[in-house]
Parts: structure tokens; sequence; C-alpha cells
């Protein structure tokens, strides 16, 4: 592992204890990112060809904003599972319910911010999610780009965090749509949707 090899172990404990399965081994080949697959929403890692640590709360992200009933459908291609899980409980298009259709429509900034408020919870750096190579920014000076961005309070997953309950509104999002009775994020009310 090239990034935070040290923040593996805590990681994998804090997954486990939110119900996130991980499991260690083959099942790790083959997926989205080096040393990480998931199948049947339990994430399978292989340390020697996992690139950072925190790739794990990235994809533990996905899993998390979903409803519990979907993780059983979820595997390597997370996205297109996703979609094709919830048209099949509720048909094409935009669902009506916001717990399915927020992450429909933000999951990849909802992941990002979540996997950042689980950093800041587990006390591990965020350099194990946001590292050269990661999101795309391979060179950058100082601070990851990502990880300004949600830091500033204008990242969209904050506000869709807060949308489907797990977190109170912050930054920006604070400002403009005031509370919903939760602490701000990155304090998580709730990890994972019942």
């Amino acid at each position: 592992m090239k990034y935070h090899p040290e923040a593996l172990e805590p990681i994998v404990t804090f997954l486990r204890d939110i119900g996130i399965g991980v499991e260690f081994g083959p099942g790790a080949q083959n997926g989205f990112l080096p040393g990480v697959n998931i199948h049947a929403g339990v994430i399978h890692v292989d340390p020697e060809t996992l690139v950072g640590s925190g790739d794990l709360l990235h994809e533990a992200g996905h899993i998390a904003i979903l409803p519990r009933r979907f993780h059983k459908h979820l595997g390597s291609n997370l996205e297109e599972d996703m979609h094709r899980s919830i048209a099949a409980e509720v048909g094409e298009g935009m669902p009506s319910d916001p717990i399915l259709a927020i992450p429909k429509q933000f999951s990849e900034f909802m992941a990002q911010a979540w996997s950042y408020a689980a950093a800041m919870h587990i006390g591990v750096p965020p350099a194990c999610i946001f590292f050269p190579g990661s999101y795309k920014h391979h060179d950058y000076d100082g601070q990851h780009p990502m990880e300004r961005w949600i830091e500033s309070g204008t990242h969209h997953g904050l506000s869709a965090l807060a949308e489907i309950g797990l977190t109170g509104y912050a930054g920006i999002f604070g400002l403009i749509k005031g509370s919903n009775g939760l602490p701000p994020y990155p304090v998580m009310s709730r990890w994972v949707q019942d």
C-alpha cells in the first residue's frame, strides 16, 4: 500500500462496527479501484495492491448512503448497481423519496463527504482519502483540491448528507437552509441509512 497503511486497521474496525462488512483476500481483484472490490455490499480488500487505505472509506460511503435493503445488490460497479436496484424497487426515473433520489443524483459527492467525516471521526488523516492521483488530481500544491472544497463548506456532499438525515447542514448550506435539528457536518448523527 502506498498511502497511509497505518490507517487501514482503524478504518476496517470502524466499518465493521457500523455494519459494513470488510473481507481480506482474492475477492478484492478486478474492482473499480486497485485492491478494493465490492461483492453483495461487502468490501473486499487486498492490502498489497491497495493504493490508499482511505479508498475503503470512499467505497463504504457509497454503500452507507443507501438504505440497508439495497446493500446486497451492490457490487463492483456501485453507481450502476445503485441505479439498477433503485429502479427495480420504484421504477425508472427520479424516485419521489428523497432518501433514494438524493443518492441517485449525488452519490459521488456524498461518498467524498462521508469518507472525510469518517476519517475525522476515526482520527486518521484526510490525506489517506485525498492523496496524489485520487479523484483525478495528480499535481497540486499543499492540500488536495477535494479536501479543500469540503473544508470550505461549499462541497455538495455536505448538503446531500444533511438532506437524507445523516448529519446537519454546514458551511454555506447551513446559511442557506438553516438547521435540520442535527449537529452540523462533519459530525454524523448516523453513519448508515436504515
